[in-house]
């Protein structure tokens, strides 16, 4: 048995890894919701020879790659894996990955750090949106293959860039656009933008849109008037 450990990046089920049973027992391996989105990934060589028995919660995912290549995703229930290089065995050279999207995956753009689809300040807005992987294997394709130790915060950067391009698209005046509305017809655009507007560039990334609520970063002309008359009326 090899004295390495295995990679459990962002991985967590309380067992002393020191010690596997001895009784043929299955090892027991479930996923903490609380450790991020993506975890993993679990290298397989040490448990070879041994059964796996994989508990997944409703929302949970697991992703069987090897070299590179997923062979096969888990959804949620219990699965009873045998590691090893005979037949109906999963290969020990092999890896887990693991999804787990009890709740979604939230983009906040707050003022302090709006989402900007152009080069300008005024292209740009604020709020939130939410998202779930609807499609696992063409997650995995567009931002898994490749990364042996996947880094949710990069993936989620790749995936605000996404929706960045996505908003310049919706609302024109990117660096070959129309220009850049004011911000009233801006957000006149942005009421008129719905998640399904949006999920017909996300699902080919194997994600969907379940809830997006944005405004105008810079506020529209006529509330910066009716502010402006109000203070002036107090202080009359």
């Amino acid at each position: 048995m090899s004295s390495e450990f295995p990679s459990t990046s962002g991985l967590s089920n309380g067992r002393q890894w020191s010690a596997l049973p001895l009784d043929g027992a299955p090892i027991e391996w479930s996923i903490d919701p609380q450790k991020g989105y993506i975890q993993g990934p679990l290298e397989l060589e040490f448990m070879r020879g041994q059964k796996l028995s994989l508990i997944l919660e409703e929302g949970q995912q697991a992703l069987l790659v090897h070299e590179g290549q997923l062979q096969a995703v888990y959804l949620d229930g219990a699965h009873y894996l045998e590691i090893g290089c005979g037949q109906r065995q999963i290969d020990p050279s092999c890896q887990l990955i693991f999804l787990a999207l009890n709740e979604p995956l939230r983009l906040r753009w707050p003022r302090s750090e709006p989402l900007r689809w152009g080069p300008t300040a005024d292209q740009s807005v604020i709020g939130s949106c939410s998202l779930v992987i609807e499609w696992p294997g063409r997650f995995f394709g567009t931002f898994l293959q490749g990364q042996q130790h996947p880094d949710p915060e990069f993936i989620e950067r790749l995936i605000n860039q996404i929706v960045s391009g996505l908003f310049a698209e919706h609302l024109g005046g990117g660096p070959a656009g129309e220009g850049t509305p004011l911000a009233n017809e801006l957000q006149a655009r942005l009421t008129r933008i719905t998640p399904s507007d949006l999920n017909e560039d996300l699902n080919a990334c194997g994600l969907s849109c379940t809830h997006l609520a944005v405004y105008t970063a810079t506020p529209p002309i006529e509330d910066d008037m009716s502010q402006h008359t109000t203070s002036d009326a107090t202080v009359t």
